[in-house]
C-alpha cells in the first residue's frame, strides 16, 4: 500500500504511530523500512560492513519507524524546532506537492537516523568509497550551475554539506588525469583552448570540452538517480554543492602539484 497524505496528517494529529489506524500504521511502517533500507545502502561505506551485510541489518517496519519517530520527536533543528514539526512546516513555504515535500523531509531525517545507527553499532571504515554508478549526459557548466540556488533550509544544507564533501573526495580519486586538467581549467576560468592545458591533457580542444561536459553530466545524473526521492530543489542544491566541493578538492590538489603549467598558478584560488 502506498503511503498517503492523510497518513502523515493522522500521525501529526495522533502524535504517535501506535495511536493511528491499522492501515495507517502499516503504510507508515512500510515507508520507514523502505527509507531505512535506502539509507543503509547509501551509507554502508562509512562502516566496516560490506554490501552483503546490508540486508541483514534492515530492521522490521516497527523498529524502523520507532527509530525515525523517536529522532523526529526528540531532536531539534538549530532553530530549536522539533524535526517532527519541521517536516510539516516545510509544506507552508515549499513549492510542490505536499506529500512529496513531507516525504523528502522525512527521508532527510531518516538519513540522520541511519547514520547515527551505523556509527553507534559498527566500526568506521578508514577509507570511504561511495562506489556509485556513472551516468552520462550532455551538460555545460552553465547548465549545471544556474544563477543562484539555495538549499531548501538549514537542515537540508547541513546534511548535504556532509554528503557533498564525501562525494567530492571520492570523485577526485576516480578522475583521470585528463578529467582533472579539464575541470581544473574550467573551475579556474582558463580557456580550454589554452595551449599549455591541451598539451598536458594530451588532446585537442573539442575532446577536452567533451570530457568536461561528460564529467559534469555524470555528476548530475548520478546524484539525480541516487537522491531523486529527496525532491527536485534539494537534488539541484546538492548537485551544486558537490561541484563546489570538487572545485575545492581540485584546487587543493593543484597546490600540491609542482609540475602544472604556469597558467594554473596565476588564477584565482577557489578555496
Amino acid at each position: 500500500m502506498e503511503i498517503e497524505l492523510k497518513d502523515w496528517a493522522e500521525w501529526k494529529i495522533q502524535c504517535a504511530r501506535k495511536l493511528c489506524g491499522e492501515e495507517t500504521q502499516i503504510r507508515l511502517g512500510s515507508f520507514a523500512q523502505s527509507r531505512f533500507g535506502i539509507q543503509l545502502r547509501r551509507q554502508v561505506s562509512i562502516t566496516n560492513l560490506n554490501n552483503n551485510d546490508v540486508l541483514r541489518q534492515l530492521p522490521s517496519s516497527d523498529n524502523a519507524w520507532h527509530q525515525f519517530e523517536s529522532y523526529a520527536a526528540l531532536k531539534q533543528t538549530r532553530e530549536g524546532k522539533r524535526y517532527k514539526d519541521w517536516i510539516f512546516a516545510r509544506v507552508q513555504g515549499g513549492n510542490g506537492v505536499p506529500l512529496d515535500i513531507i516525504q523528502s523531509g522525512a527521508s532527510l531525517i531518516m538519513r540522520s537516523v541511519v547514520r547515527a545507527y551505523l556509527r553507534a553499532e559498527f566500526s568506521p571504515r578508514i577509507t570511504v568509497s561511495m562506489d556509485q554508478p556513472i551516468g552520462d549526459s550532455e551538460l555545460t557548466m552553465a547548465d549545471l550551475l544556474p544563477g543562484k540556488i539555495d538549499p531548501v533550509d538549514s537542515v537540508v544544507e547541513n546534511e548535504y554539506n556532509i554528503l557533498a564533501e564525501r562525494h567530492a573526495a571520492t570523485l577526485l580519486e576516480e578522475l583521470s588525469c585528463r578529467e582533472r586538467i579539464g575541470l581544473l581549467a574550467k573551475f579556474n576560468g582558463i580557456s580550454l583552448d589554452n595551449a599549455e592545458v591541451l598539451a598536458l591533457a594530451g588532446c585537442g580542444k573539442s575532446t577536452l570540452s567533451q570530457v568536461v561536459r561528460d564529467m559534469l553530466g555524470k555528476i548530475r545524473d548520478d546524484i539525480k538517480r541516487e537522491y531523486d526521492d529527496d525532491g527536485h530543489d534539494a537534488v539541484t542544491a546538492f548537485t551544486v554543492l558537490v561541484v563546489k566541493y570538487l572545485e575545492k578538492e581540485l584546487n587543493k590538489w593543484k597546490s600540491l602539484e609542482k609540475n602544472l603549467p604556469h597558467c594554473f598558478y596565476k588564477t584565482r584560488q577557489g578555496y
